[in-house]
């Protein structure tokens, strides 16, 4: 297997991973729907006063905020050892490829790097703690004001249930945000791990390359990086924004260039799951998709630009993102026509 296609594919299986991770978060969420059906139910319908309500959800939110920290423990621990893995595994594939001995960087190391390097979620920088903390903060704060609004509106104790952890209600809400943190974590952790790694072995690693997936899904950004080549510490970094699937992988010396000979790399297409040439980029394999798959993808105004306005794959990238790589509206690509 070539090197691209190494972590292509480790790639994969990292999103399989974040699949299982926010499976094991479902008896956290599942448990906080219970306390706040019983803590509701157990409120009553009658003698309904201030004190007695200010109370209940005093205790309904240091009970929510518990089991969020135990929430957070756990998936604290399995991040440290996702980082500690994901660096000996970019240092042995990198060692077995080019038959050199890979330094490994020490899980102390990596875990520092993931803490103190911050996310550039949509261009906001966030610290990897205050992604970590806001969601328990946001979705305990969600749960109980949704309770208090229940009981200052005067609905029945049912119907406070139904509407906060019932099909449909705030509790799916919370647990959708979860698995976005989850997923959002986990290629923080992966990306801090491969890059530090890749950057202790410069001697052959020179750059790094920015590796999106192919399919109708991608975003704006992560479509526009693909195949994008940086130098360490001058470019961007995944994850671009919650529930990011994009990856870094290593750009060799030139010694090594055929480690990459006839690589190939996974896409899904109108015609479903296939390999594709390693250097074909998001635009140049949207360019061999039915109009409908490009309208998916990119939606009808700019499929149709896409299609007929005479770009070629790398004209219309450069013209879907400003100068700092954001997404331009359909309005600001106009503009710089």
């Amino acid at each position: 297997m070539s090197l691209i296609s190494a972590f292509i594919s480790h790639q994969i299986w990292l999103q399989r991973n974040a699949t299982s991770e926010v499976n094991q978060l479902t008896p956290f969420i599942e448990q906080m729907r219970q306390e706040v059906k019983q803590a509701v139910l157990a409120f009553g319908d009658e003698s309904r006063t201030k004190a007695k309500l200010t109370k209940m959800l005093k205790d309904l939110t240091e009970t929510l905020y518990a089991l969020g920290n135990d929430w957070d423990g756990k998936l604290v621990a399995d991040l440290q050892e996702l980082a500690k893995y994901e660096a000996k595994w970019t240092a042995g594939v990198m060692a077995d490829s080019t038959g050199i001995n890979f330094t490994t960087p020490t899980p102390e190391q990596v875990w520092s790097a993931v803490k103190f390097n911050p996310l550039a979620l949509d261009g906001k920088p966030i610290d990897f703690a205050k992604l970590m903390a806001g969601w328990e903060e946001t979705e305990v704060a969600r749960l109980v004001q949704g309770v208090k609004s229940g009981f200052v509106q005067g609905q029945t104790t049912r119907q406070i249930v139904k509407n906060v952890v019932g099909p449909g209600g705030l509790g799916d809400v919370s647990e959708r945000h979860a698995a976005t943190v989850v997923r959002t974590a986990l290629n923080h952790v992966s990306t801090q791990a491969r890059l530090m790694t890749l950057e202790k072995n410069s001697d052959v690693v020179e750059r790094y390359e920015w590796v999106s997936t192919l399919d109708s899904r991608t975003s704006t950004i992560c479509r526009s990086r693909d195949g994008q080549k940086y130098e360490f510490g001058k470019g961007p970094l995944p994850p671009a924004h919650p529930n990011c699937r994009s990856a870094i992988s290593p750009v060799v010396s030139s010694e090594f260039d055929f480690l990459d000979a006839g690589a190939k790399r996974a896409a899904r297409g109108a015609d479903g799951g296939m390999q594709i040439d390693a250097n074909t980029t998001y635009y140049d394999f949207l360019k061999q998709q039915p109009a409908w798959f490009i309208d998916e993808a990119l939606g009808p105004v700019r499929g149709k630009i896409f299609r007929n306005a005479g770009m070629s794959a790398e004209e219309f990238r450069v013209a879907s993102v400003d100068g700092f790589g954001r997404p331009l509206t359909l309005k600001e690509m106009a503009e710089t026509d």
